[in-house]
């Protein structure tokens, strides 16, 4: 399972996801420059493109990109859809016939903005092709973002629906219409200092702070995640500066966090936040940390050789940096 969010504070904008799964996938912060050929099934090659910077398997040729930011400030982010996504089977003369592994790039590779993507997504069919006989088609769902707002992609089986994402936030099933009815349940969460509603005439002493949030759900379940997400990314407060908006996203991300042991899937495997990563939509810059690193890294992109036409692979650096200081 997984989380995504947009965290705008002031005029600094981050984009960014955790990607959780129950095993290591051979993934790497990876640089497409600008002049390699992306091969699409369907749509032939695409030779000069927009820059992309994300977290990418590499191993097959082929950036598989599961986030990625370009240099107009698009970022888009793929997450598990379990149970709803469904993809057309079936090619449609007229579209434009993307298989779920290529949406990614080449949303960001055509796109500038939020309303390009609104106008690319209109025309775009879906397919469910493999990508190859290793790596099968698997149900998913996008959050697709600027500086000024996000949108959801989910295709089911009454077909493809984007949504405008005023949360600014995703995570895994039900689809994000459900998610959102949800929030109804927790209308009276604030992280204000509690009143008594329950009885205005009698004096209860509140024992603690913070019990304003007494109810806000800490389950590990797509569900619990995105109300918990929800609320503290649109009521955190943080000093508008680069720096207090890279950690303030790191923080809210680490609130939702899969930690090893406690959450058990099929076959004595357990889940874990393999990493998380995000990125100024401003200067393209893109940080990561993972689960046994929590040093946060950093990739300066722009200051990059952009117009190569080979990919630009990074190590994720997962053992532990310790700053000894005696």
């Amino acid at each position: 399972m997984c989380t995504g969010i947009l965290y705008r504070n002031g005029k600094y904008s981050f984009f960014g996801r955790n990607l959780d799964l129950q095993y290591q996938l051979a993934s790497n912060p990876t640089v497409c420059p600008r002049n390699y050929v992306l091969k699409y099934h369907h749509l032939g090659e695409m030779p000069h493109h927009s820059a992309i910077v994300g977290m990418a398997i590499t191993g097959y040729g082929y950036p598989l990109f599961f986030e990625g930011i370009n240099e107009y400030g698009v970022g888009a982010a793929s997450l598990n859809f379990p149970n709803y996504g469904q993809y057309n089977t079936e090619l449609e003369e007229g579209k434009k016939n993307v298989t779920s592994f290529e949406l990614i790039p080449y949303l960001l590779c055509t796109c500038k903005n939020l309303e390009d993507v609104k106008k690319e997504l209109a025309d775009i069919n879906l397919v469910a092709d493999d990508f190859n006989e290793k790596v099968k088609s698997v149900p998913l769902h996008w959050i697709v973002a600027d500086r000024t707002g996000s949108v959801i992609v989910e295709r089911t089986a009454t077909g493809l629906h984007v949504y405008d994402n005023e949360l600014n936030v995703l995570t895994n099933a039900p689809d994000y219409p459900a998610q959102t009815v949800n929030l109804a349940n927790y209308l009276n969460l604030t992280p204000g200092y509690p009143h008594n509603r329950m009885i205005p005439h009698l004096n209860v002493p509140v024992y603690s702070s913070g019990m304003g949030s007494d109810g806000l759900p800490g389950g590990l379940d797509s569900m619990s995640r995105f109300v918990r997400v929800a609320f503290m990314m649109n009521n955190s407060k943080a000093e508008e500066s680069e720096e207090a908006t890279l950690n303030q996203f790191f923080r809210i991300m680490q609130t939702v966090e899969q930690i090893n042991g406690v959450n058990e899937e099929k076959g004595n495997l357990y889940e874990i936040t393999n990493y998380t990563a995000g990125a100024n939509l401003d200067t393209m810059d893109y940080y990561w940390t993972t689960y046994n690193n929590q040093q946060i890294n950093a990739i300066h992109t722009k200051g990059l050789d952009l117009e190569q036409s080979e990919l630009i692979v990074y190590p994720t650096q997962d053992q532990q940096n310790i700053n000894w200081v005696a």
